[in-house]
């Protein structure tokens, strides 16, 4: 089924970007296990292929192809650096993942790499999911609730133990996950804060990929850099970054905050440099 013609890299989006730890790529196609069962995308001349279990106007919002990045990055045109990153990554999106899936993804990347999410988010998912044609799902919050911490250590998650079965208890006692986009930013990152093992740099990202606030504005040690370096943020902390971040660059500084963050982590723009 095709699903849409817009621009979009597959690889860059769903494993190369840090936003999203379970897609898996095999012969040329990306798979994930999502809320209907399996899917599987390809990238063809003409856009977008899926197969698997599809509610098409779904997955096209979990991709967010119907957001203009042109139009996007043309409201940063006069910010050299931001001009610059939106050019080198055009196929890069920002995904609208499930916020409990975002959720425990960004628990277990406190102090963490890239590699150890993606391999600790595969091991929950593959003792705690349901597996669908060589694909797991992500494990429900009782799935968590009721495990043990000794069972959560043996996976290796470490002091994130705790945290993810207190979250899990909260959530399945009507903690408002799925009303955290409708909520202000500020309410919703409050909300979130309140959570054991999630502050401010967690609930940024659970805001920005997981609950469709553009504006959050995740400060990890990558962005503290850039901002010190191509912006001038100079002796704020990181929550006080963000906030002045969000203040200058608006209510798509999350957006933009993935491309800045893409192009230092991976060196195609010179972190160091003030030019």
């Amino acid at each position: 089924m095709r699903i849409g013609s817009e621009t979009i890299d597959l690889r860059l989006t769903l494993i190369d970007s840090a936003q999203c730890f379970r897609w898996v790529e095999s012969n040329g196609r990306f798979g994930c296990c999502m809320e209907r069962g399996p899917v599987w995308l390809r990238a063809v001349p003409e856009g977008i292929d899926a197969e698997g279990e599809i509610d098409p106007a779904a997955l096209r919002h979990y991709l967010d192809l119907d957001r203009d990045y042109a139009a996007v990055a043309a409201e940063y045109a006069r910010i050299p650096r931001a001009r610059r990153a939106a050019g080198l990554f055009p196929g890069l999106r920002v995904l609208n993942q499930p916020p409990w899936e975002a959720l425990v993804s960004f628990i277990l990347s406190a102090n963490n790499n890239v590699a150890r999410i993606r391999g600790l988010t595969a091991a929950l998912c593959e003792r705690y999911g349901d597996e669908r044609d060589g694909l797991y799902a992500f494990p429900a919050p009782e799935k968590l609730a009721n495990t043990g911490e000794a069972e959560l250590r043996a996976l290796k998650v470490g002091y994130r133990a705790p945290y993810l079965i207190e979250t899990a208890r909260r959530v399945c006692d009507g903690f408002p996950l799925d009303g955290l986009r409708d909520m202000p930013y500020d309410l919703a990152h409050r909300c979130l804060t309140a959570l054991p093992g999630v502050g401010d740099k967690v609930a940024d990202c659970v805001l920005l990929f997981g609950c469709g606030h553009a504006e959050a504005f995740p400060v990890d040690v990558w962005v503290e850099r850039l901002l010190q370096s191509w912006f001038g943020f100079e002796g704020m902390s990181r929550a006080a970054m963000a906030k002045a971040a969000r203040a200058r660059l608006g209510p798509h500084a999350g957006i933009l905050q993935q491309f800045l963050f893409h192009a230092a982590r991976t060196g195609a723009m010179d972190v160091q440099s003030r030019e």
